[in-house]
């Protein structure tokens, strides 16, 4: 058994079990399982910079409904429309603030990934740290993230912050720390649950289907009709169990409900006004 012990010690077992980790708790989906369900993390209203346009302007700014899911981040026309554009957030190479100067706009943020910066401007400080934070969590373990970015954007030939001609010249700042660096075993305890929570949710018809049965035995004593996805061993076990199961699910949805409109209310608005002084 010391031999069999020992071989698990080598740098070579050691990296192999690192990798298998990271690969379970990865943000990213490799391939629909059925398991997991995408998960709004956070939706609203911003300003996003169109993109391969030269001038600057008000007309280079558009209103557009920006969502982002455990999944990608997208942005659409108006709430509930298709997506004009969709980043997977596997791409995300960094999200960072971008100086006020820049665009002559305030609250504004940058998500790099493979093609273009995406510019955006929220409407507040208080959303804008928070888009950015959300961003930030979700992408913090992909590979190849950058450490330096550009404060500001490529205009007129040059970088506004450094003045480098060109636009694939690495960044001039480091980039903010989301996690510490070369941890890629963190697992996100609140995307676990969501998981388990998401697999429930997606089979509440056959928990259904499962009281009902039990309903069946307990009133109906003669040969039940067999059932092809369950076999019910304790009628009165299995239909307490479920019952608890459904109540808690009830709960959670409540829950849910309640996070999602804080996600989408407007800060600064009468029902949610910003308080005190944010740095």
């Amino acid at each position: 058994m010391y031999e069999f012990f020992k071989s698990f010690q080598e740098d070579k077992c050691i990296e192999e079990v690192k990798k298998f980790l990271d690969e379970i708790s990865s943000n990213v989906c490799k391939g629909s399982s059925g398991v997991e369900d995408s998960v709004v993390l956070k939706e609203g209203e911003v300003h996003k910079r169109a993109q391969g346009r030269k001038r600057i302007g008000k007309k280079n700014f558009k209103k557009r409904w920006l969502r982002v899911t455990n999944r990608e981040l997208s942005y659409h026309k108006h709430r509930g429309k298709e997506a004009l554009c969709v980043i997977p957030v596997k791409n995300i190479l960094a999200v960072e603030k971008l100086e006020e100067n820049t665009f002559t706009r305030k609250n504004m943020f940058q998500v790099i990934h493979g093609e273009k910066p995406l510019y955006i401007q929220a409407s507040n400080c208080v959303e804008a740290s928070e888009w950015i934070e959300v961003l930030s969590q979700v992408s913090r373990c992909n590979p190849g993230r950058l450490s330096t970015f550009h404060p500001s954007a490529h205009l007129s030939g040059s970088w506004l912050c450094c003045k480098a001609i060109s636009d694939s010249q690495p960044g001039c700042k480091p980039c903010t720390t989301t996690m510490v660096v070369n941890i890629q075993l963190d697992i996100d305890c609140d995307r676990e649950i969501e998981k388990i929570f998401s697999l429930f949710s997606s089979n509440c018809s056959k928990l259904q289907k499962m009281e009902d049965a039990c309903s069946s035995i307990a009133v109906y004593q003669g040969p039940q009709k067999e059932q092809e996805d369950f076999t019910i061993q304790d009628h009165k076990e299995t239909f307490r169990t479920v019952r608890d199961i459904r109540k808690v699910l009830d709960q959670l949805q409540k829950h849910h409900v309640t996070i999602r409109s804080s996600v989408i209310a407007k800060y600064g608005s009468q029902e949610n006004p910003i308080v005190g002084k944010t740095t």
